[in-house]
């Protein structure tokens, strides 16, 4: 029957980005690079974008498609909860979704006719307890966590909704590690795909169908504006939780450092001090270094994707939070809908050229 809820993406038509790969689990580790098709975004029509500013002006109905692409970057994805919200309010109807790991699970409840106030309980009323219960370790033969549990929640998260049966179009991207395939789920089970697309190298046990080894779709597709335009949209919003702070662009300057300061790094750890929040009670464990080294990867692509890609709307969120802090949900969903608003009066206040009538 072949791979049905799977849609290859081809390396034909595109630009080649490089994407670092963390290996190694204890001592010795290196880079090896994957390349990604980048489709060739097309010129971004004055007409729409003239329309969009109506309709959140409150000037215009939207009669025109407007196509979501929602980023990887784990814990830093609760802004994506923001985004909505802001976006909500602004009366900006969304009419499909594609999501890269967080952007994937966010997206995923979004499409499956969650609210956004469902979205924000969830994340909001997670304590270090919650998050704990959700982890299932095992011998890290392929990743720390086995992710069966998580894949229990989402599920009932999710009402056990196949993509096809959701209220939006949806779809999830994915990896197959072993080739740097860019693999796109657009159906069967959702907690599946969105599970697939959040597995996280050496974090995440992979999901696997027949020879794929299947890791986190931000490994090379961090902010799918490829997917969401192949979707349909008219216009494409696309949010991307891994931007750099403002000012900081690793290209335009250079840190020194002199190498007599340097030492070998210890792993310690000590009892949290009082209103100290566990996670930062000492320097980051082998996972957190793991975890951190594919989010700053993912970063580098992501900020590279969004200037080829070309969105419609681009909100760059830097929520200031480590990737793997879950517990400051509602910061980072304050940020994103900070961000959104930003991003929605710059574009109130545009200068369209007229468009000349048929």
């Amino acid at each position: 029957m072949g791979i049905k809820f799977l849609r290859r993406v081809t390396h034909n038509s595109v630009l080649r980005v490089a994407i670092a790969w963390l290996i190694t689990l204890v001592f010795l580790g290196y880079l090896s690079f994957f390349p990604h098709a980048v489709a060739a975004a097309p010129t971004n029509s004055p007409e729409i974008e003239k329309q969009f500013s109506l309709v959140i002006q409150g000037e215009a109905e939207q009669d025109f498609l407007v196509g979501l692409a929602l980023g990887a970057g784990a814990a830093k994805g609760f802004a994506h909860i923001g985004v909505l919200r802001a976006l909500e309010e602004a009366g900006v109807r969304v009419d499909m979704i594609a999501g890269s790991s967080m952007g994937a699970i966010i997206g995923g409840g979004y499409a499956a006719g969650l609210s956004v106030s469902d979205l924000s309980d969830v994340a909001l009323n997670s304590d270090w307890l919650v998050v704990l219960n959700l982890l299932d370790p095992v011998f890290p033969t392929r990743g720390f966590i086995d992710g069966q549990k998580i894949k229990l929640f989402l599920d009932e998260l999710y009402g056990g909704k196949s993509i096809e049966d959701l209220e939006l179009p949806f779809a999830a991207t994915t990896v197959d590690i072993l080739k740097g395939d860019l693999y796109i789920i657009n159906e069967g089970n959702l907690a599946n795909a969105a599970r697939a697309s959040s597995s996280i190298p050496i974090v995440f046990n992979p999901l696997a169908r027949g020879d794929l080894v299947l890791v986190d779709g931000g490994m090379i597709d961090p902010v799918p504006i490829d997917v969401v335009r192949s979707m349909g949209a008219d216009y494409i919003i696309a949010v991307n939780v891994l931007a750099f702070p403002d000012g900081k662009n690793p290209e335009d300057s250079f840190l020194y450092l002199n190498g007599n300061d340097l030492e070998n790094s210890k792993s310690k750890w000590r009892i949290p001090k009082a209103h100290e929040a566990w996670y930062t009670a000492g320097k980051p464990n082998l996972a957190e270094i793991a975890h951190e080294t594919v989010i700053l990867s993912m970063a580098l692509i992501a900020a590279n994707q969004v200037e080829l890609g070309q969105p419609d709307l681009l909100i760059n969120v830097s929520t200031g939070l480590a990737a793997w802090n879950f517990l400051e949900a509602e910061i980072a969903i304050q940020k994103g809908y900070e961000e959104t608003i930003k991003a929605l009066e710059s574009m109130k206040h545009l200068d369209y050229p007229s468009i000349p009538k048929d």
